[in-house]
């Protein structure tokens, strides 16, 4: 009586069930890379809309990201910050101007579309473009009408 075994041979996908295997790893990849894509685009949405609705804090982020990068003192921080709030006072100062153009132009595509719309399609169509229009081009603040217009 012969009481040696075989060893085991080793566990194999079939050829039928591989395409399983690799689409199923396909499935698991992909899904990350898509969960990972949106997070990253809802970020880069969030800062962009935060940079657009809140200026005021612009010169301390970028200078804060420009830091390490180019290794600055603490004086030269400050002085990279205080160069951007000047700076963006004056692009301030020339949105202020070339604003009620954009506002025109947006004002005759809002027009000129609803004009090839029927009632309902209008109502959305308005609704849709006032908040788009509120979300990416927030009204200039107050205190850019009374800004004075010395060019440092």
């Amino acid at each position: 009586m012969n009481t040696s075994l075989a060893p085991p041979l080793p566990l194999r996908a079939s050829p039928r069930r591989r395409w399983l295997n690799w689409l199923l790893w396909l499935i698991v990849f992909g899904s990350g890379f898509a969960a990972g894509v949106g997070v990253t685009l809802l970020g880069v949405r969030r800062g962009l809309l935060e940079s657009i609705h809140h200026p005021e804090a612009m010169p301390g982020k970028v200078a804060q990201r420009l830091r390490r990068p180019l290794q600055l003192s603490d004086d030269q921080l400050r002085s990279i910050e205080q160069i951007i709030a000047k700076r963006q006072q004056v692009l301030l100062r020339i949105r202020v101007r070339v604003q009620p153009e954009v506002e025109a132009e947006l004002d005759a595509i809002r027009r000129e579309i609803g004009q090839v719309l029927d009632d309902q399609q209008r109502s959305k169509w308005e609704h849709l473009f006032d908040h788009l229009r509120r979300t990416w081009l927030p009204s200039l603040p107050p205190q850019a009408a009374v800004t004075p217009a010395e060019e440092p």
